[in-house]
């Protein structure tokens, strides 16, 4: 299981929501006492500090600025209090994301592992310079970078491929021997070092 980790929003939240989320949680952890046995802080701690938001809330509606100044001591009051409920619920839920969940407490979301896949479209053309080839492939979504290989070897033993490194799936290869059949391959590589290669295609250098 990944590190959970809490996405700390109810700064951003505005009132209306805040408070909305606050009594949410709440409730979701009070009903759930054989998961949350010890919450910190309190349940009666936060109600009495939602019910004391609210309140404000509602007294700062005509816009005097002494009520807002003290909605917003409020407002800070349970967005601590989840802060460190959220930890708590975090810490007990011990890599289950769903206890998390179920808890309402927002979450950093997992970031969606990219998966790379073997490059297609393989195209050696002739180029107007003697000697030169140009192979490309389709892009890949997620590459890296591409290494372009070429042989002679008609076995394709590794060690006999040469390898230009790029950043694009389209190169010009020079100097090959004009009536030699050359062997081709891409290989593209993913943000963790994956490599996957291409089909083998062939032909000859004019």
């Amino acid at each position: 299981m990944g590190l959970i980790r809490p996405s700390n929003g109810y700064d951003r939240m505005s009132d209306a929501k805040l408070i909305e989320k606050g009594y949410f949680i709440h409730q979701q952890v009070s009903t759930r006492t054989s998961v949350f046995a010890t919450p910190t802080p309190t349940m009666p701690a936060l109600k009495d500090a939602l019910d004391d938001y609210q309140s404000a809330i509602n007294a700062a509606l005509n816009g005097d600025k002494v009520l807002i100044a003290q909605k917003n001591i409020a407002r800070q009051l349970v967005i601590d209090l989840l802060h460190q409920l959220s930890s708590y619920v975090i810490m007990t839920a011990n890599g289950a994301r769903f206890i998390v969940l179920e808890a309402g407490v927002p979450m950093v979301k997992e970031p969606t592992p990219i998966v790379i896949a073997p490059p297609t479209g393989l195209n050696v053309a002739y180029s107007n310079v003697p000697g030169e080839l140009v192979v490309k492939v389709k892009k890949v979504k997620g590459a890296a970078s591409y290494m372009h290989q070429y042989s002679t070897d008609p076995l394709l033993k590794e060690e006999s491929w040469t390898i230009l490194n790029t950043t694009t799936s389209k190169v010009k290869i020079a100097g090959l021997t004009p009536g030699t059949t050359y062997f081709f391959r891409v290989g593209v590589i993913g943000p963790k070092e994956q490599v996957l290669f291409s089909a083998v295609t062939s032909k000859m250098a004019a």
